[in-house]
């Protein structure tokens, strides 16, 4: 499994265990709302909730929605009177919980501890200028209930206008696609009642009555008539009469697509050329390897996909075609006064002609090589200790580093495009249509299903502009793994705000089954004997990392070994490795490996590797401040 895969599985195994050591819990059982618009557009409000605790917690929370309103005049909370109904009592004669204002969330905390019980909560709020008034018609659009932590259950609400009127002349809608029934048949002008309120609902209300309701509030400066109002609503209400089977069509397409995508991933992870090499991979004997060219090696296992100090690889590869040579020479005098620094490096000289080198060797040479044909392995390696004490050595330092990694990334491209590397390991053709058509599925697919569950026009809008953005940026970066799989992220958080609960979950599965598609769709592509042979070195890498075949101690088989630590990236497993398994042999041991193998020289490659990049390091002191509301989890209505 590849490791950003674990990476993930691991984060969702945190975050369920995290959630299932949660022990306390609540519920709201009921909520009882009375809401008055009052003559000059305020909305005054009581609300009366019952609350369940299991466990401690130090009180509940209130999100007030202000949309496009003016703000909340005041906000006040109380413990009612046992055993009374909203209605029949007061807040005189009741004394006020302790509030606190979140600005950072819109949210109030009521400091009102419970402990394993059910309590009730009378809250008391006035929101400014809630209603609008345009020339014919006055429109109060307002949710109650939005962001809520959990499910509400029993909630009913009832909005009272100022003075009496036609029951004909007002308009109720509900905007709540989690379900909730609205009527105007009751004795205030707007009935809302829903048994269980979804979490992901809000109650959401539009209601259109005579603006000669609201007497002490000026007209409003839109041009919009109450005929243009209905019209609104009766189109959308057309729509919602056709969501649930325009919903069910698009569940059976995304089943479809979810299909062939699980049978996708199914065929690329049962791949029969992969099993196979991987099965034989034992047949490869160490001789076949050591017959490779020591950067195909290196390539192979890379899947052509090097790092910054595999260029090293490309020095041993010039050596072994005889265009190098090498020898120990003590380490410049920078780092023979740096305790942690090796005292000796390898100087490379190049005795070859470079006009009869390929392009990916002459870009080599000429990248580390100077005038006089010579390199020095630690010249590449970044400040000590104490240069970096020195501000313009460090920027000195770090516009080498730049240079030194414009230069590989150079010279890697260009290895990707000379032979025989660039027929040993192949870009997958495959990936410039499957990811582009990955991509446009999930993003119609989710634009349709924000459409058809109606969504707000601005939700459409934004989701298209900025997931369509990272769409394109996907399609260009098609090889990069890392912004496929943001790219599924984004349409997972995002599939999570579509209401119609089969649709969603339809849509999520489909998304994990394309990610998966996705992570097992290879970027590069490799004959089986390639395969086999990348198999077998990985296979070998391991043996290293646990100190080679220590019973082998001819010259011939250390050499072997200790290249290829170098070559597979396990040098400091190596090395620690022979020293632990032989301890008695150390005098042995040092006789007989070669000299550009020596565990002094490798520990320097070892050092020059670990050293290439370098960014100053930088501290900064921020002091800020924020107010936590008790662990409040980030606002909205629930408890904490």
């Amino acid at each position: 499994m590849k490791k950003w895969m674990l990476a993930m599985v691991g984060l969702v195994f945190i975050m369920v265990m995290t959630g299932c050591g949660d022990k306390k819990s609540f519920s709201m059982d009921q909520v009882d709302t009375r809401a008055y618009v009052m003559p000059d557009g305020d909305l005054y409000v009581e609300e009366l909730f019952t609350y369940n605790f299991k466990g401690k917690f130090q009180g509940t929370t209130r999100y007030i929605d202000q949309g496009e309103q003016n703000g909340i005049e005041f906000f006040e909370a109380y413990a009612p009177p046992p055993g009374k109904k909203l209605g029949e009592f007061s807040d005189e004669n009741l004394a006020p919980l302790n509030v606190k204002w979140d600005g950072d969330n819109d949210t109030y905390y009521i400091y009102n501890a419970a402990n394993d019980e059910v309590k009730q909560v009378y809250y008391r709020y006035r929101i400014n200028q809630a209603a609008v008034r345009y020339s014919d018609a006055g429109k109060l659009d307002y949710s109650f209930f939005k962001k809520s932590k959990q499910d509400i259950h029993h909630v009913k609400v009832d909005v009272y206008l100022p003075s009496d009127y036609k029951k004909a002349d007002v308009h109720a809608y509900l905007h709540d696609r989690t379900g909730g029934s609205i009527t105007t048949a009751e004795e205030s002008a707007v009935h809302y009642e829903n048994e269980n309120l979804s979490k992901y609902g809000d109650a959401q209300m539009l209601v259109l009555f005579p603006q000669d309701q609201l007497t002490q509030m000026k007209n409003n400066q839109k041009d919009i008539s109450l005929k243009q109002l209905l019209a609104n609503e009766q189109k959308r209400e057309d729509r919602m009469q056709l969501r649930e089977g325009r919903m069910q069509e698009a569940v059976k397409v995304i089943q479809v697509l979810t299909i062939i995508f699980l049978l996708g991933s199914i065929l690329y992870l049962l791949s029969w050329k992969r099993i196979s090499a991987w099965s034989s991979r034992r047949q490869v004997t160490k001789d076949e390897l050591e017959k490779l060219d020591p950067l195909m090696k290196t390539y192979i296992l890379r899947k052509s996909k090097l790092k910054q100090k595999d260029f090293i690889a490309g020095l041993l590869s010039l050596r072994r075609r005889g265009l190098v040579t090498v020898r120990e020479v003590p380490s410049s005098n920078r780092f023979l006064e740096e305790p942690t620094a090796p005292d000796t490096t390898l100087l490379f000289t190049f005795q070859g002609n470079v006009e009869q080198l390929n392009a990916a060797d002459r870009q080599l040479v000429e990248w580390l090589f100077d005038e006089e044909n010579v390199f020095r392995l630690d010249s590449v390696a970044g400040p000590t200790f104490k240069e970096k004490q020195d501000s313009k050595l460090i920027a000195e330092y770090r516009k080498k580093s730049e240079e030194h990694a414009k230069q590989f990334r150079t010279w890697s491209k260009t290895l990707t495009d000379t032979e025989p590397y660039a027929e040993k390991v192949r870009t997958n053709k495959l990936l410039r249509l499957l990811i582009p058509l990955m991509v446009i599925i999930l993003y119609l697919m989710l634009i349709y299903l924000y459409y058809v569950d109606v969504a707000s026009r601005l939700s459409i809008l934004l989701t298209a502009i900025f997931l369509g953005a990272g769409g394109l940026w996907t399609c260009i970066k098609y090889k990069s793994k890392l912004w496929i799989l943001f790219y599924h992220a984004a349409c997972l958080a995002l599939g999570t705000q579509i209401v119609h609960e089969e649709a969603r979950s339809a849509y999520m599965l489909l998304v994990i089954c394309s990610a998966l598609f996705a992570a097992l769709l290879p970027r590069y592509l490799m004959s089986r004997k390639t395969q086999r042979y990348r198999y077998a070195l990985k296979t070998w890498r391991k043996e290293l990392g646990q100190g080679g075949d220590t019973a082998e101690w001819d010259p011939t088989h250390v050499n072997r070994d200790a290249e290829h630590a170098v070559l597979l990236g396990v040098i400091p497993r190596y090395v620690k490795r022979m020293k632990e398994q032989e301890p008695g042999n150390t005098a042995a041991y040092a006789a007989a490996i070669p000299l550009l193998f020596s565990a002094d020289i490798l520990s320097s490659m070892m050092y020059t590797q670990s050293h290439l990049g370098f960014i100053a390091s930088s501290s900064s002191n921020s002091n800020s401040s924020s107010f936590s509301g008790g662990g409040g989890g980030g606002g909205g209505t629930g408890a904490f």
